[in-house]
């Protein structure tokens, strides 16, 4: 009897272990795909509409821009693959120790509004912006960080703050809800989509475009796409499948006929939200023009490091707080 019962438990004792490998062999195949909501949203546009799963277990996770950093960090990240800010990506993961950037998948997507009767700015005339207030979404971020790069590269003075005449007085404003007419602003730096919808539902009007005053047709690079290094190591071919995926998606989204599948594209980014989050992205402001302005376009690590660098240079020149220089092995660069 003595020695069924060891047999017994021995038998438990396997057949337990067969299935925590096999649990643990199951939730290994399974891949989390995090991106903030809005423009960057986009760039998986076509990805989460289809339920694209590439032959795995691929979760598609469209979060509030302030949850991105803890889905990157700690000691096991939850994001296998991420699209997150340039600078947050340098200052967070910069190091390539845990991922490596895939490259780049939006290029800029914030405009200055201005209140009726202003000028359009250019940059010509730039310097016209001195005495006034901009209200800018952001100042402390990449919206801020990039109007004030643009100011500096163009020797135009600007100062935190208002009543400077001698200055580009920047008024910080928490988010695009805070942007309103009735403030005491001449122009507000707004991202895409919510610069639309402001134009839509408010007397404000465009007044520019910051990845032209940014210099040349092609913007900068303001969203990467990272995945991790264990992952990259394991699956390269997923990785190149993934990586086409994205060229495919901004291919589509500016393709003709794409009106007819804006509903999906909002419904799929909205299925993906945490339970009780609305998407940014809604019928009230997703057309053509905001697709374009949002810039949405793949561009491997090979043909955008000196891109990259170059803006985080202009960054850090900024607020040396802001952004990190990035290792040589931050890149992911397979040819």
């Amino acid at each position: 009897m003595k020695k069924f019962f060891c047999a017994l438990l021995g038998a438990l004792t396997l057949a337990v272990s067969a299935f925590g490998l096999t649990a643990c062999g199951g939730d290994s195949e399974s891949i989390s795909v995090y991106m903030p909501d809005g423009a960057t949203a986009l760039s998986m546009a076509a990805q989460m509409t289809e339920n694209k799963d590439f032959g795995k277990d691929v979760k598609y996770h469209v979060v509030d821009a302030s949850a991105i950093p803890s889905a990157i960090g700690g000691e096991s990240p939850l994001a296998d693959i991420c699209v997150l800010p340039l600078n947050t990506a340098s200052s967070v993961i910069g190091d390539g120790a845990k991922y490596q950037m895939l490259g780049t998948v939006t290029h800029g997507n914030l405009y200055l509004l201005k209140k009726s009767g202003n000028e359009d700015i250019t940059i010509q005339n730039l310097s016209s912006l001195v005495g006034k207030t901009v209200g800018v979404v952001q100042l402390a971020a990449v919206p801020g960080l990039t109007f004030q790069l643009i100011l500096k590269d163009n020797g135009v003075p600007y100062a935190i703050g208002e009543g400077a005449s001698d200055k580009v007085n920047l008024k910080a404003l928490a988010d695009a809800t805070a942007v309103s007419p009735s403030l005491d602003c001449d122009y507000f730096v707004v991202p895409e989509p919510a610069a639309t919808t402001k134009v839509n539902k408010t007397p404000l009007e465009f007044a520019g475009d910051l990845q032209k005053l940014y210099g040349g047709g092609n913007g900068y690079p303001q969203a990467v796409l990272v995945a991790k290094r264990s992952l990259i190591e394991s699956d390269p071919q997923f990785i190149e499948e993934f990586k086409t995926s994205m060229t495919e998606n901004a291919n589509w989204l500016k393709s003709d006929g794409i009106e007819a599948y804006f509903n999906d594209i909002t419904g799929a980014i909205n299925a993906h939200r945490p339970e009780g989050k609305t998407s940014s992205i809604n019928s009230d402001n997703l057309n053509a023009q905001v697709i374009e302005n949002c810039a949405v376009r793949f561009v491997p690590s090979s043909e955008c490091k000196e891109e990259v660098n170059s803006f985080l240079d202009k960054l850090i020149a900024v607020n040396p707080s802001s952004a990190k220089v990035v290792s040589e092995s931050f890149f992911y660069i397979n040819d």
